[in-house]
């Protein structure tokens, strides 16, 4: 599915959204701003369209506009984009809307392969972002390693201090995620307070020196100045691409258990699996 999606976004940046015809995108876009907001049709239509109006209008105006795209695509005999289907629509109810498909959908397909609450990468999207990396280093034969990273302690600070609290505290790791790394490395948020960060061409040995890199940004940008009433540590586990492996979730699995073991031995740390 994911892979729909970024391939859809790739046509949208490349100017051809007329091959923007996806049903199963488009309720993924929705599905994505469901979990987000209460009024995923309203967010969808004053993003696309600059069109603002309450939730059972713009779900209303939806439902219109992929219906006509449904009745046009059967009289003519051939598939027609969203684009088109909207300017119909609205050419015929006369109703006057601005429309920005192309930057505007590209925004929300931006939006709905990022975390809400910390901007780094879906869950999903990170493990298809893993699998790709992985697939190119067994082709050509490049390092590549993962990062698993844990907060510790994580359950205290929502316990303890709040989840307004926990909530800064995965909003600075993340931030400090993405001051670490470079820009072809991936950084996806894999779980409630874990992390994944995928490391093309990048070997064990250096792939250690960014995790300890990380580990003292978070500690640095989480206890000088910072509103939070403690500061964070994160244990780390570092697992490289071995030829024995099959696919990205046993380099994944490697990561993971290099993690606890930075767990087990005292947190706030970095292992290699």
């Amino acid at each position: 599915m994911i892979n729909r999606i970024l391939q859809t976004k790739e046509n949208i940046e490349l100017d051809i959204l007329s091959d923007f015809n996806d049903d199963t995108v488009l309720t993924f876009v929705i599905e994505s701003l469901r979990h987000e907001t209460g009024c995923p049709y309203s967010v969808l239509l004053e993003t696309i369209f600059h069109y603002k109006t309450n939730e059972h209008t713009a779900k209303s105006l939806w439902h219109s506009i992929t219906e006509n795209r449904k009745e046009l695509s059967q009289k003519l005999g051939r598939p027609v984009s969203l684009k088109t289907a909207v300017v119909d629509h609205f050419s015929t109810t006369g109703i006057d809307v601005a429309v920005f498909i192309k930057d505007s959908v590209a925004g929300i397909i931006e939006a709905a392969t990022h975390d809400g609450l910390t901007g780094v990468f879906t869950h999903e999207y990170i493990d298809n972002d893993l699998d790709r990396e992985f697939l190119r280093a067994r082709r050509y034969s490049l390092p590549l390693t993962v990062l698993f990273i844990d907060i510790d302690d994580f359950k205290r600070f929502n316990d303890v201090y709040g989840h307004k609290v926990g909530d800064q505290v995965l909003h600075m790791v993340a931030s400090a995620l993405r001051r670490c790394v470079r820009k072809i490395d991936s950084v996806g948020r894999y779980g409630g307070e874990e992390f994944l960060v995928v490391l093309p061409h990048t070997d064990c040995r250096n792939a250690m020196k960014i995790a300890r890199k990380i580990s003292k940004a978070i500690k640095e940008t989480t206890s000088k100045g910072s509103d939070l009433p403690e500061g964070v540590t994160v244990s780390i586990g570092v697992a490289e691409l071995e030829e024995s492996m099959g696919d990205g979730f046993a380099l994944l699995d490697l990561a993971d258990k290099a993690m606890y073991k930075a767990k087990i031995q005292g947190k706030d740390r970095c292992c290699a699996g």
